[in-house]
């Protein structure tokens, strides 16, 4: 004999409905169900709890050849119990029996209820997932902007850095003509290359273009003039305001040659430095003076 088929007799011997059985041992009707139709078994504890309630031993429930005697034949078989509620859904408002259960953590949903959720979840991790490739789509071309921009700048700078380089070296070999001197072609070679340098990193933010424009940028403040307002008085003036205006023309001029001879010199040793960070901003697609 089964055990499910024990535990069916021995119930009703003990006059008890599975409702019953079940509200006793804290469990559902159809965990009782389960059980007389084999198709679960209770655990250890729960054979103890009712070998001790129909006053037998656990090891006559469990050994099929005990004495027991079926009484399932005698026994109408019972009117099956209605499924016990387990809540109401929180969404829809329904009983939620274990027909119908979708989940009873962390609150009670039924089954279409839950599927509704996912589906809900679904379309907003695909919707976050949509979104994610356009913002990554608009950088990803807000970037190849950049770099573009960057390259044309870069090959802009090297265009003209190089027809600077290369009207000197024409210069330098036109002085070549009158007769071979080999420090005139050492002062071309090396000139094209600090020529180059020199006309490349104007273009970018750095210490040739700074001291160049700074030295440019000096100027003398001259004191004021005190004249009388007749009319030799202001031909004396203009005649100071044109001194004035020569003297810091040429003063300019001198700091701007100043400036330029300190970038010239400046400009051979920072171009490889300045170099390489114009390629990196290419490919970051960032401004010089962000990298």
């Amino acid at each position: 004999m089964t055990l499910g088929r024990k535990l069916a007799g021995y119930r009703k011997l003990a006059g008890f409905t599975q409702q019953q059985l079940g509200e006793h041992l804290n469990l559902s009707a159809q965990a009782i169900s389960k059980w007389e139709k084999d198709l679960t078994e209770p655990d250890l504890a729960t054979l103890r709890v009712l070998a001790e309630l129909y006053k037998v031993t656990v090891d006559e429930l469990l050994d099929p050849n005990s004495g027991f005697q079926d009484p399932a034949a005698e026994i109408e078989p019972e009117e099956p119990t209605a499924m016990a509620p387990i809540g109401f859904c929180k969404d829809c408002g329904v009983t939620v029996t274990e027909e119908n259960v979708g989940q009873t953590e962390p609150v009670v949903l039924c089954k279409k209820c839950v599927g509704a959720r996912e589906a809900q979840e679904r379309r907003a991790a695909e919707e976050a997932k949509r979104k994610r490739m356009n913002e990554n789509a608009a950088r990803e071309r807000e970037l190849n902007a950049k770099r573009y921009y960057q390259k044309r700048h870069r090959t802009l700078a090297f265009w003209i850095a190089g027809l600077a380089a290369a009207v000197w070296l024409a210069l330098m070999i036109f002085a070549l003509t009158g007769g071979f001197d080999v420090a005139t072609l050492a002062i071309g070679l090396v000139g094209t290359y600090v020529v180059f340098s020199f006309v490349f990193c104007l273009f970018y933010d750095t210490f040739v273009q700074e001291v160049v424009v700074d030295w440019f940028g000096k100027s003398i403040s001259w004191p004021g003039l005190i004249f009388e307002f007749d009319f030799d008085g202001i031909l004396w003036l203009i005649g100071m305001k044109l001194l004035f205006f020569v003297l810091g023309l040429i003063f300019g001029i001198v700091t701007g040659a100043i400036g330029i001879t300190i970038g010239l010199i400046c400009a051979p040793f920072s171009y490889p430095f300045v170099m390489h960070k114009v390629n990196e901003c290419v490919r970051n697609g960032v401004e010089y003076e962000e990298v």
